[in-house]
């Protein structure tokens, strides 16, 4: 009897959930769907146009986190090394955390001070922005610029405490500082000049801003010049009897990457993974990816980040990458690489719980907002979901309440 009580409370709940995904006003006006899978079972237990396509925006860092997992080792390769008498070598791998100034360990930079370096890059051109990503952000530190080798980030960072500090320093002589309303955007600079114009508000004493540099080779030289204090060239000939050097740990820059949606580390985290696995093109190493995953419904894959609108993901992708990642890691690697709901990251805002119970990746372009990762039941159990919406015209916050309205059925349901 008690059982069959027990039933009936968890069906009428389960009744609910597809009464909010089909009914819900919101939904209504909007393209959405929703996966929910229990990978202990094998088996699906919600499903709404699980294998139509959506724009997934910044879910498609999960599959950069899967690709990085499966194709890079423990520590980030920075560059292929050869030392010769009087001249170091390298090739770069694509490392993002070389100088950046949130991995302070940085033990590759003291290989290469005091002693001419020669860089050799790769052949073919990478593009600084993805396809389809909106050329006119490119000020913006969400749209830093990518390249074969990364140099602090890819880009300015200006901080006002009790004096004004730049990072890095070469560019301090390309700053002008502005006190007073902003005319716009905080931070301004022409798309193909590196001249910054910084914008502090009457009533603010201190601050923090990024602004992505446009990036050249010859710029590259003169930073790591003013690094390394030693000339810098570059070379045609290929290295021969390298060594390789690694730099940051691979997991905390994924979690890094994970938690703040940080689209920068995204790309090149994926293009070191394209590296390191012997491909020059990214799109060929993304093509390579999906023969060997073996998606249940065909994708459209064309960055590392999600900027582009032209990538379109299926819940049910995403839900089997998530439930490989799920077969990967520990538990507790998994909730420290993905926000947490209502405790950190993206999440930090939303979908709390005591405890928690979503630890999942947001994606949102405007009009666009998807989340896919775990939910952990109050019943114990984890399941997988993928929830995708998008070319909605209502605020996006009216949008992130339904699917917490979801989410919480789910959570008490099973």
């Amino acid at each position: 009897m008690l059982f069959g009580c027990n039933s009936l409370r968890k069906l009428a709940t389960s009744r609910d959930i597809d009464a909010y995904l089909k009914h819900s006003e919101i939904f209504r006006n909007e393209f959405s769907g929703f996966v929910l899978y229990d990978p202990l079972s094998g088996k699906y237990l919600k499903t709404k146009n699980a294998d139509l396509h959506f724009t997934p925006a910044s879910n498609t860092k999960i599959l950069t986190t899967y690709a990085c997992l499966t194709s890079l080792p423990d520590s980030i390769p920075s560059f292929l090394v050869q030392q010769m008498a009087d001249t170091i070598r390298l090739e770069p791998m694509g490392d993002p955390t070389f100088l950046h100034t949130d991995f302070p360990n940085q033990s590759v930079i003291n290989r290469l001070k005091n002693k001419p370096i020669e860089i050799h890059l790769p052949d073919n051109e990478l593009t600084p922005f993805g396809p389809g990503w909106a050329w006119d952000d490119y000020q913006y530190s969400y749209q830093t610029e990518r390249s074969w080798m990364p140099i602090y980030g890819n880009e300015v960072r200006i901080f006002n405490r009790d004096t004004l500090s730049v990072v890095p320093a070469f560019f301090e002589d390309y700053i002008s500082l502005f006190v007073g309303e902003k005319p716009g955007s905080l931070v301004y600079r022409e798309r193909k000049f590196n001249l910054f114009n910084i914008w502090m508000e009457y009533d603010t004493s201190s601050f923090e801003r990024k602004i992505p540099f446009d990036y050249s080779n010859e710029l590259l030289a003169r930073l790591l010049s003013d690094t390394t204090n030693a000339p810098v060239s570059f070379s045609k000939a290929p290295l021969s009897n390298y060594t390789t050097l690694y730099n940051e740990a691979l997991v905390p820059a994924l979690t890094l990457m994970m938690q703040r949606s940080d689209n920068f580390l995204a790309e090149q985290l994926l293009i070191t993974a394209a590296r390191y696995s012997g491909y020059n093109n990214p799109d060929a190493f993304r093509n390579h990816l999906l023969s060997e995953w073996h998606l249940s419904s065909p994708i459209q894959w064309v960055d590392g980040s999600g900027l582009s609108r032209y990538n379109l993901f299926t819940p049910r992708a995403l839900v089997e990458i998530l439930a490989l990642i799920y077969g990967q890691l520990s538990w507790n690697e998994i909730t420290m690489i993905f926000p947490t709901g209502g405790v950190s990251g993206t999440l930090k805002n939303w979908y709390p719980g005591n405890p928690p119970y979503v630890f999942a990746k947001t994606g949102t372009l405007s009009n666009n907002h998807c989340l896919s990762g775990y939910i952990k039941t109050n019943s114990g159990r984890i399941l997988i979901f993928s929830f995708m919406n998008n070319n909605y015209l209502s605020p996006v916050s009216d949008v992130k309440r339904e699917m917490q309205r979801v989410l919480e059925a789910v959570r008490d349901a099973y």
